[in-house]
Formats: structure tokens, sequence, C-alpha cells
């Protein structure tokens, strides 16, 4: 009986470990981080502007407006705060937010005046994050329900209920028919995410008579999460106390490569407009899951390599300057949260795995918002070697279950020689819905994010 009640609950408990899995998929796909105390203090809003590394990261061909090679370091702290269903959490992190290296090559006695190459690193996503959700909800939705369902689901002939499936009860084993008799006094869930998704990028740009700029670039991604969940149910049965502590761990690992394409020209001489593709990034993922029910059973590891196809990115970006002493920049973008999509080698995973996967997809396919819109706006004021800047961004939701960002931001500037230093911050707000188990009450987790940058560059 103990093999059966070990058997039933790896399939329960596989099947909870990816009710969230879904919208961390969508949050895998995602990127709102342009890099540098500039691009952040203007909302990201950098596709035209000239001779900012940022730039670069959506829209390659500004790369060819730098006219001196740069190096650059960013640095960056987090500051994020979760409030999921009335309960506060905070988790603060320092991290490396981006750095490159660019090269000019004069060529001016040619209509192509410039080739510039460049390299460097951003980071996209910072998944370090605490949060915790409490609460008594009405029987039946309860964990111990869930997994008795599950595994009558899983295994055709067996009956659960009548077989009487022994329920962990202090550690030891019970038997009882959990069908009456059962009552729901509290859940606990608290989740720790860590890790990172950023991209080391290679580009190229030219400028054509300082009127028409081209880029390309490519970029490897490296993704890197831990997601580790507690959860505590409490119950009685029969006026006797239950619980049950089901802990679970999940590791996503891996790299991937997309491209970009991009163009800006100047019609007039204060006046650049741009368009840039990005592909999707096309990641080749390993998984490990693990975890245990009150910590005397032990689940077993389950492994698998699957494929994840991030969304396109098409983009529109403009900017004004006015002579030397201020700059406005916009940028609109279309993001196909639709296309995205998971797959795997079906043969090498546990009839679990297959069927989350794929449930995962159909969820994508239906949840997904299509095409999201994301816009940013920007401006720069110079005071001699002093500059103020601010921004806006609304980054449209990928999926109903998310709300979109809003962020405002700001930061100053100045430059002293050949040496700037920057500083930003940003302001980001947004909320996501989920349900922790198929049946459980429906959480809802409002995110805010303060993020502290300081820029140091030098051009030579």
């Amino acid at each position: 009986m103990k093999r059966i009640l070990i058997t039933l609950l790896f399939v329960s408990a596989t099947s909870l470990l990816f009710a969230q899995t879904a919208n961390e998929i969508i949050k895998f796909s995602q990127q709102a981080n342009y890099g540098t105390s500039r691009g952040t203090a203007m909302g990201g809003a950098v596709g035209a502007l000239s001779s900012e590394y940022a730039a670069v990261n959506v829209n390659p061909a500004a790369l060819g407006t730098f006219r001196m090679g740069q190096i650059m370091l960013t640095p960056k702290m987090d500051m994020y705060k979760t409030n999921s269903n009335g309960e506060q959490d905070s988790r603060n992190s320092f991290v490396i937010n981006g750095a490159s290296i660019a090269y000019s090559f004069d060529n001016s006695s040619g209509n192509f005046n410039r080739f510039n190459l460049s390299f460097g690193y951003s980071l996209h996503t910072n998944f370090n994050a605490y949060y915790s959700m409490q609460g008594t909800p009405a029987y039946p939705e309860s964990l111990t329900q869930y997994m008795i369902g599950k595994a009558n689901a899983h295994h055709e002939g067996y009956d659960a209920w009548a077989n009487s499936v022994p329920f962990i009860s202090g550690g030891g084993l019970d038997e009882f028919d959990i069908r009456s008799g059962y009552g729901l006094k509290s859940q606990q869930q608290r989740i720790t995410t860590i890790g990172h998704a950023g991209e080391y990028t290679l580009a190229f740009g030219t400028s054509y008579l300082d009127k028409l700029y081209l880029g390309v670039s490519a970029g490897i991604s490296d993704l890197r999460y831990e997601r580790r969940d507690t959860y505590d149910e409490t119950g009685s049965f029969n006026s006797a106390e239950t619980n049950i502590l089901h802990e679970t761990a999940s590791f996503i690992n891996g790299r991937g490569f997309g491209a970009r394409l991009g163009l800006l020209y100047t019609p007039l001489e204060n006046f650049t407009v741009g368009l840039a593709v990005q592909s999707p990034v096309f990641y080749s993922l390993s998984a490990r899951t693990k975890g245990d029910i009150n910590v005397t059973i032990p689940l077993q590891d389950n492994s698998y390599d699957f494929t994840l196809r991030t969304p396109w990115h098409i983009s529109l970006n403009a900017s004004y300057a006015v002579n030397t002493l201020a700059i406005f920049s916009f940028d609109y973008e279309v993001v196909t949260n639709n296309l995205i999509s998971l797959d795997g080698n079906y043969t090498d995973m546990t009839e679990a795995t297959t069927d989350n996967i794929k449930t995962i997809n159909d969820y994508l396919s239906s949840d997904a918002t299509g095409l999201s819109m994301n816009f940013r706006i920007g401006g720069e004021v110079r005071l001699r070697d002093f500059f103020i800047r601010g921004g806006f961004a609304y980054l449209g939701a990928p999926a109903d279950s998310f709300k979109g960002v809003i962020a405002g931001s700001g930061g100053l500037g100045y430059r002293i020689g050949f040496t700037s230093i920057d500083v930003a911050y940003r302001y980001a707000t947004s909320s996501e819905e989920y349900h922790t188990y198929a049946t459980s009450p429906l959480i809802t987790t409002d995110y805010s994010k303060h993020q502290f940058l300081l820029t140091i560059s030098y051009r030579f």
C-alpha cells in the first residue's frame, strides 16, 4: 500500500509542480531591461538614440551612430516587493545589469563612412523574489482532495476513494476515506525564486552618409531559474488533526539563440526614425523537479529536456533633438505572445510530464493575449555637462492572467572629458493571477519593484 501511495503522490505532486509553470514560461519570454542608466531613466525609449549602447538591445542600427569607441559597466540594486492576497514580502538583490565595449572604425573616404562593432551583456530579467500566501478556503478546495483526485485520474481501474488511500498525519500513515468527515482549517504557501535571464550580444552597425544606419546583432541568451515551494495544509478528520507538508524544488537552465535587424533614418537633421525586428529566442533547456511529502516520503526526481520559443518583437522608434539642449524619444513595440511554445522529446518523458507540457501549450495558445503593445517615452535635458532625464513605459499584458507593467523612471548624468557617470531610478508595478493547484482559490499577487542603477562609461 505504501508503494501505491508514493506512486499516486508522485503523479499528483508532478501536476502540482506545473500549476504555475505556464506563467513562468511567459516570464521567461519577456524582457524589459535596457542595460544602462540613461536608457532606464528615459523609460526604455532608446531605439532611436545615438551613441547609446542600450539602444543596440532594441535596434542594432543605433550602433552605426557611434563616432567613438566606448566601454561601459552598470551595476544595479533591485528591491522587489510582493503582496499575495494580503501577505506582504520583499527581497533585495545586487546584480550587474550590463557591461559592453564598442569599437568605431572611420571610413570617411566612402559613402559607408563608419563600421562599428560591439560586444556586451545585458540582464533581461532578475528572478530573485520571495512571496507567501495563506488563507482558509472552503472544503473541498484542499490539496488533499486534489491530489487523490489526480491519483484516481492517472490510475485507471484503481479507486483511491474506495481503497482508502493512506494519508499523511503527524508523519505517520493513517488510513481513512477522505470523501467525508474532513475539515480544512488553513493553507499556507511560501515560494522563493532565484536566477536570471541575460544575453551576450555581438553587434555590427554602419552609417551611410550619416543619414541611413543599418545594424544586425546575434545573441546567446542564458537562463538560470530555481524555485522552491513549501505548501502546508492543516485540517481535521473525525476530530483528529491532520497535516500535509508538501515541499518541492524545480530547476530550469539552458541557453538560447536569437537575432535582431534594424535600420534608422534621419530625414531631418534633428529627427530620426527607425524600425527593428527581433527574432524569437530559441532556448534549449533542462529541467529537474524533486520534492517530498511531510519530509518522510521523498518523491521521485523528474528530469527532462525541452525547447522554448519566445515571441517576435517588432518596434518603431523615433527621436527628436532640440539642438544640443534636449532630446525626446518614443518607442512602440508589438510582441507576438501567442507564438510562445514548448516542445520536447516525449519518448523520454513520463506520462505526467508529457501531459503537462501539452497542457501548458494549450494554456499559452488560449490565455496569451495574441499581440501585446508596449509604449515607451523619454526625455533628456542638457545643462552644460549635466543631464536630467525622465521616462514612462507601459508594457502590455502578455496573457489574461497578467496585468500590464506600468513604470516611471528618472535620472541624472554628468560628463567630464571622455568619462560619463549616470544614475537612474525606476519604479514598476504589475500583477498576476494563478492557482496553486487546479481547484485552489484564485491567488492575486501584486508586484512592485524599485531599481537603482549606476553607469560608468568611457569613450575612446
